[in-house]
């Protein structure tokens, strides 16, 4: 069972790996910045990752993670000030075809990933709590 997983799991990677491969990388002199807000009644925690890259050096593939954790909405720094329910972030990619880069919000595991376009505005996380317990989270990616 364990190898059928394994040997799926490979079927469904292996084409996107080996397409990203034969691209050339869409990486900018000037960086591109967008903001993300938390809409959702709790904290959010999440990532932005950037497509593969090829390091010069030792000619090892990775990608560039950005984490990040945003508040209630409302909420503020306490001592500047300054809101900490959004926040602003800037990449200069390489970014996945469309000029997008991946979001995955998570909580121990990832329970929402998109891919989504930095140039078109704000991005908005929201979420809910449900009456059967736990929550559900999504957010408005800009995915055209």
């Amino acid at each position: 069972m364990r190898g059928t997983f394994l040997t799926a799991l490979i079927v469904v990677f292996l084409p996107f790996s080996v397409a990203a491969q034969d691209r050339v990388p869409d990486i900018v002199s000037e960086p591109l910045c967008f903001a993300v807000r938390n809409e959702a009644p709790y904290k959010i925690y999440g990532s932005f990752i950037t497509d593969l890259y090829t390091n010069t050096e030792t000619g090892s593939k990775a990608r560039h993670r950005s984490n990040f954790r945003l508040d209630v909405p409302g909420s503020t720094d306490e001592k500047t000030g300054h809101p900490t329910d959004r926040s602003e972030f800037c990449s200069f990619g390489p970014f996945f075809p469309g000029r997008k880069l991946e979001m995955t919000l998570r909580t121990l595991v990832p329970i929402f990933s998109c891919q989504t376009r930095i140039d078109r505005g704000e991005i908005v996380i929201q979420g809910k709590r449900k009456p059967e317990g736990g929550t559900e989270t999504w957010a408005d990616c800009h995915e055209e």
